[in-house]
């Protein structure tokens, strides 16, 4: 029973953190999304290079899909909120669509938890291997968010990239077979540059980034209880109840002992009184007759 008792704390402890992380997190997406500091703008029909996917891998790194995908989710809503307040700017414009703009940023946390799982499989979980895994699938989880944001803006909106960029290119500049594939084009010379920007930062900061978030979880990990503990607390109150009774009880002062009343004087009884007046014998009665 205790230990059912002990194990539902923990559970909830460890919903409560979860929930706690998302919305740290989550509030760093926003800060970076609608700031300069997370969008790095480019001038059309460029996008922004973005650091926002950053918060992402992290979370997923830290806390797994449970705590990167509700993040990826901020991180997509915020990016939709841009594109409808923008205007009609270059690649923005087909960010307005949730299947560019959202869907892919909640599969970052599962491409990069997914790939961190396999790497320290494979590499190991000392400090080193620790650094490198998550390096690596922060790289991933970058390289998701490009290739599958553009990959979705040639799927559903291909028609009307070729049309916007080949009205802002000079018709006579241009090939024909250039002219026709002009947003295929567009994209692969957009993406290839930021998306190795992106992937590099990311598989820099993403790292140094984690470590300090692990030193601080374990800090606080060692003045939380773990179960066993909890289990010998629990079994140990009793008997601390018990002794702290006894002691309790020993330490009150002892009102009316008997010793106190038998030191008390008592009146002399009539047999006592008897036994001390001297006794009449016949010769004193005749003496005095």
């Amino acid at each position: 029973m205790k230990t059912k008792q002990v194990s539902g704390a923990f559970r909830q402890s460890q919903m409560i953190r979860r929930m706690v992380i998302t919305a740290m997190l989550g509030a760093i997406t926003l800060l970076l999304a609608f700031t300069p500091v997370g969008m790095i703008t480019l001038p059309p029909p460029l996008p922004a290079v973005t650091l926002v996917h950053i918060p992402v891998i992290v979370a997923a790194l830290i806390e797994g899909p449970w705590v990167g995908v509700p993040v990826g989710l901020i991180f997509g809503l915020s990016s939709l909120i841009r594109a409808w307040g923008a205007g009609i700017v270059g690649l923005t414009l087909f960010f307005r669509n949730p299947l560019v703009s959202v869907i892919p940023r909640m599969l970052i946390p599962l491409a990069a938890w997914g790939a961190y799982a396999v790497l320290r499989r494979v590499i190991g979980r000392k400090a080193w291997g620790e650094h490198l895994s998550a390096g690596i699938a922060a790289a991933i989880g970058a390289l998701t968010n490009t290739v599958l944001c553009l990959s979705a803006i040639v799927l559903f909106h291909g028609e009307e990239l070729t049309t916007l960029v080949n009205n802002l290119i000079a018709l006579g500049s241009a090939s024909n077979g250039y002219m026709e594939n002009a947003g295929a084009w567009l994209v692969t010379a957009v993406g290839v540059p930021n998306g190795l920007a992106e992937l590099t930062v990311a598989a820099i900061l993403v790292p140094m980034i984690k470590t300090a978030v692990d030193a601080v979880m374990r800090r606080g990990r060692r003045k939380i209880q773990t179960p066993a503990s909890l289990d010998t607390v629990a079994g140990s109150m009793p008997q601390a109840s018990d002794s702290t009774s006894a002691d309790a009880g020993a330490t009150e002062p002892n009102i009316a002992t008997p010793a106190r009343v038998d030191a008390m004087p008592s009146e002399p009884t009539m047999e006592q009184n008897t036994a001390k007046e001297p006794a009449v014998s016949p010769e004193n009665t005749e003496e005095s007759v």
